[in-house]
């Protein structure tokens, strides 16, 4: 292989990655609203859903 062989291999390595904005906007299409507490959620299930709805926040808040 040369080295323009190596630097065209790179190239096309690089523009052929995907788009970031396909996976956030299936995010914001499956996870419509921020997620609700209940009374029987213990603290794990707490600190999972805060972290998903500062997620959603973050990236479909604007929307």
């Amino acid at each position: 292989m040369t080295c323009i062989g190596f630097a065209l291999g790179l190239a096309v390595l690089q523009c052929d990655l995907p788009t970031p904005a396909v996976p956030v906007a299936r995010f914001c299409q499956v996870m419509p609203a921020p997620i609700r507490y209940a009374a029987t959620d213990d603290a794990r299930t707490r600190r999972q859903l805060r972290s998903l709805n500062a997620a959603w926040r973050a990236t479909c808040g604007s929307r």
